[in-house]
């Protein structure tokens, strides 16, 4: 598995191993660049905050031990330098989570079949969307297209257990309420694709 070797990598690194280091740069760089997107849609902020999380790591790691998922190391490492630039550039509140916008669209939508049918569902899509906060669409993007666990989503979004599974129920019951049980199925068919085609 992926995560095994990251941290065989991550270990050889933390020893010293420059080739170490390369590698999880070259494995996470694309991840995370699309990670970002859900955030901003400033490209160049984005890699300047990766390049951060890097710059960092290499700085420190001899103070550093070997996480237990490296992947959700990575992404609350992204998350937090992009907020703070965020959050120094006044473009969002500090401590309002809420009103920091998270992306659910495909970031290369020219990808997907371009037919009317297909733009119709997108159409449709989005509109149930729309319904949700920024953080019911961030939990949906933990869960259900990056099936991390309930517990490293709690470390991503800084909240406890029962939080965590109180959004997700909301978000599913909010769009049931609004939509039946077709948008649910129409969601899921959405969150299939991206997943499908690499919009993570």
């Amino acid at each position: 598995m992926q995560e095994d070797e990251s941290k065989i990598k991550w270990s050889q690194f933390l020893a010293g191993d420059n080739d170490a280091y390369c590698w999880l740069y070259k494995v996470y760089i694309q991840m995370l660049f699309r990670y970002g997107h859900r955030f901003t849609s400033d490209t160049e902020l984005i890699k300047d905050c990766i390049q951060d999380v890097f710059t960092g790591l290499y700085k420190n790691r001899e103070r550093l031990a070997t996480p237990d998922n490296i992947k959700v190391y990575l992404f609350v490492a992204t998350k937090n330098s992009l907020l703070r630039t965020l959050y120094k550039e006044s473009i969002y509140e500090r401590n309002t989570m809420e009103q920091v916008p998270f992306s659910l669209e495909p970031t290369v939508e020219e990808e997907f079949v371009n037919n009317e049918q297909y733009n119709n569902q997108q159409k449709k899509i989005k509109e149930i969307l729309s319904i949700l906060t920024p953080r019911q669409k961030e939990i949906i993007y933990y869960r259900f297209i990056q099936e991390m666990s309930m517990e490293e989503i709690c470390i991503l979004m800084d909240i406890n257990y029962q939080s965590a599974q109180n959004l997700i129920q909301r978000s599913l019951k909010k769009i049931k309420q609004n939509y039946s049980s077709t948008g649910l199925f129409l969601l899921q068919l959405y969150l299939s694709a991206m997943v499908r085609y690499k919009f993570i």
